[in-house]
């Protein structure tokens, strides 16, 4: 069981904000097109069951629209399950999801504290971040350090 199984989301939705990306190395990020959630798994079952059941309501769906998207990103999610954080996927999810919101990137840490991927590389920069060695333990602690702080200062 994840940690935030069986609570409300207005309880959990910062959790996988501000966790440690050195040792919850899946990410994602998703997008409204307004505000921007970078998040945080252990492994992939974890990022697919949270984006099954918890990132729709992020973008405030509800209801029958809830109960809607969530059987249309079944196949997508369990596809996921399978081959892992594909494009294809990605790009299948957003088609899906996109009058809401967005999966702008998915991927391990260590790619992204490289900013070794388009998406990784602008938002570093954006945030006035230098990439990074994932091996690094300094390095890595005050990228995770850094991420942390950018989550409290948007929440307050």
């Amino acid at each position: 069981m994840h940690a935030w199984e069986g609570q409300s989301f207005n309880d959990v939705h910062l959790l996988t904000q501000r966790r440690d990306p050195r040792r919850f190395q899946v990410g994602c990020a998703t997008s409204d097109g307004t505000h921007l959630a970078l998040q945080w798994f252990r492994n992939m079952p974890e990022i697919s069951q949270w984006l099954r059941r918890m990132e729709p309501q992020r973008w405030a769906i509800r209801g029958p629209a809830l109960i809607a998207i969530k059987a249309e990103l079944e196949p997508i999610l369990t596809r996921v399950d399978v081959y892992g954080l594909e494009e294809e996927s990605r790009v299948a999810h957003n088609a899906i999801t996109s009058a809401h919101y967005q999966i702008l990137w998915w991927g391990d840490f260590s790619t992204f504290a490289a900013g070794g991927d388009h998406w990784s590389d602008i938002f570093l920069t954006r945030e006035g971040l230098t990439p990074v060695n994932a091996a690094d333990n300094e390095q890595a602690r005050a990228l995770a350090e850094s991420l942390r702080a950018r989550v409290d200062a948007l929440s307050d």
